[in-house]
């Protein structure tokens, strides 16, 4: 595996970094994302995608969805810094991943085809009546 660097564009301060780096797999030419993403939006883990790292920074800023995978991913705004420890909980009980960024109250949520989206979305209520932000950048499950 190897770290693929994506160059963001930042606007009025958002995101608040100006890279994501990200885990991705070679497979002919083309790499495979293996981790979810916290600000690149159109891909969700296992996607396999085409890009060619600028020759200066070797980030990439543009890129070709080759196959979609049957994943899903939602990103978390804490914005109130409440405790989401039994939120986090409850989503890796579902079969999901999460990953957190607690220095910007940031967390991104891989959603695999098995989870109940029925349950997923009734946490996702839950939560958002307390207070926490959710967006859906890449939303695959019916």
């Amino acid at each position: 595996m190897e770290k693929v660097l994506f160059a963001l564009d930042v606007d009025d301060g958002w995101p608040p970094v100006g890279t994501e780096g990200v885990w991705c797999e070679r497979i002919e030419g083309n790499y495979k994302l293996k981790n979810v993403p916290f600000f690149i939006s159109g891909l969700a883990m296992d996607d396999t995608f085409k890009a060619e790292p600028d020759a200066i920074n070797d980030h990439i800023f543009e890129f070709e969805l080759i196959t979609e995978s049957d994943r899903s991913v939602v990103w978390l705004m804490n914005n109130k810094r409440l405790d989401i420890a039994d939120f986090i909980k409850q989503i890796k009980a579902l079969g999901c991943r999460y990953e957190g960024l607690p220095k910007f109250s940031l967390g991104a949520i891989d959603v695999p085809p098995t989870t109940n989206v029925t349950k997923f979305y009734k946490l996702i209520d839950e939560f958002e009546a307390k207070g926490i932000d959710f967006a859906f950048p890449v939303w695959r499950l019916e």
